[in-house]
């Protein structure tokens, strides 16, 4: 990492590298075998003002494959104005409702947008306790293969959005909403369920050493209540979900999952009402070596890998994922987001 500035201002660089070899095609499962690599450079500006104020902006540059400007390109690019209790956000950040809501267990109708491929406004204040949030998304997206017809900027509505969360006592609430917006969608996480106006309402407090959350969701498909607890014993938390699906022949969801970390072992099982199960397990041999194994989604998907600490922001990584079903296309296999087949890594950060 390096560092310059003059006055109050400050500009950090900051980054990662690395290149390696692949066996196996992830979108066919076909054995081909090839080299990758992957750059990126994180470059953030800041600036304090007289007034109490701090003016920031942040991008990133991402070279994939060492194309040498073929695949050159910027992301992640905000710019923001912040003080301790508001701020401005333009680029690269959540919608007001993504960033206030947290799901209580695995709900169906809280889809609220993510703030993928689109430049989002948001402003926060906070209030008497409370963090309030309102936000303003364009959706438009030249390259859009979900409709015939090419989209005309400022033609669609755009997507605006209300979170709000805080405390109150021993408890913690939060609040969100987002309108309707019927024209368009990003290219990535987004589906259209994403495009309805949706409200949530959640309520969190400790009750003997337990963690309770209760949470309702609700969209043009119907509601989604819920309830959580989680609860530490030492080494050891469990997690249960259960969720009352209110659309017409919807089944309800419910999650378990257990999660033990002691010393160098951890461990993570878990499960919910489908035939859907994961086993993740990871253990510190010592001198900079770590092993993690598991199986994920219902067992189709299998990894072990080893890495090794280098020192100095450098690690060295063997690995072998299998996903049986090949449906992970972006090539991101199981807990630690191994790339199918059988793997070799070299990865260094700045």
């Amino acid at each position: 990492m390096m560092t310059a500035g003059v006055a109050a201002a400050e500009v950090t660089f900051s980054g990662t590298a690395k290149f390696g070899y692949n066996d196996t095609d992830h979108k066919t499962g076909a054995s081909d075998g090839a080299a990758f690599s992957d750059v990126d450079l994180n470059i953030d500006f800041s600036q304090e003002l007289n007034n109490g104020y701090t003016a920031a902006a942040s991008f990133e540059f991402d070279v994939t494959d060492a194309d040498q400007g073929g695949s050159f390109s910027a992301s992640d690019a905000l710019i923001s104005l912040t003080n301790g209790d508001s701020g401005i956000y333009y680029g690269d950040t959540d919608h007001a409702a993504e960033n206030a809501w947290t799901a209580v267990g695995s709900m169906d109708n809280d889809a609220f947008r993510d703030a993928d491929d689109e430049m989002v406004t948001r402003a926060d204040i906070t209030f008497g306790g409370a963090k309030i949030s309102v936000s303003l998304g364009d959706d438009t997206h030249l390259d859009n293969p979900t409709k015939a017809t090419t989209p005309v900027p400022g033609n669609e509505k755009d997507y605006i959005s209300l979170g709000i969360s805080g405390s109150a006592g021993a408890f913690s609430y939060a609040l969100a909403h987002q309108n309707a917006n019927t024209l368009w969608l990003d290219n990535d996480d987004n589906e259209a369920v994403s495009q309805q106006a949706t409200t949530g309402v959640r309520v969190s407090t400790t009750l003997g050493g337990a963690t309770v959350a209760l949470g309702h969701a609700k969209n043009d498909d119907g509601g989604s209540t819920g309830i959580e607890v989680s609860y530490p014993m030492g080494a050891l938390t469990t997690t249960a979900s259960y969720v009352k699906e209110g659309k017409a022949g919807a089944e309800d969801n419910w999650d378990v999952k257990f999660a033990y970390a002691e010393g160098a072992v951890g461990v993570i099982v878990a499960t919910d009402e489908s035939t859907d199960w994961n086993v993740d397990l990871s253990y510190e041999m010592g001198n900079g070596m770590s092993l993690f194994i598991g199986a994920d989604d219902g067992g189709e998907d299998t990894y072990a890998g080893v890495s090794y600490d280098l020192g100095g922001g450098a690690s060295l990584l063997a690995s072998y994922a299998k996903d049986n079903d090949n449906d992970d296309n972006d090539d991101e296999v199981g807990a630690k987001d191994y790339k199918e087949g059988l793997t070799f890594q070299l990865s260094f950060a700045f």
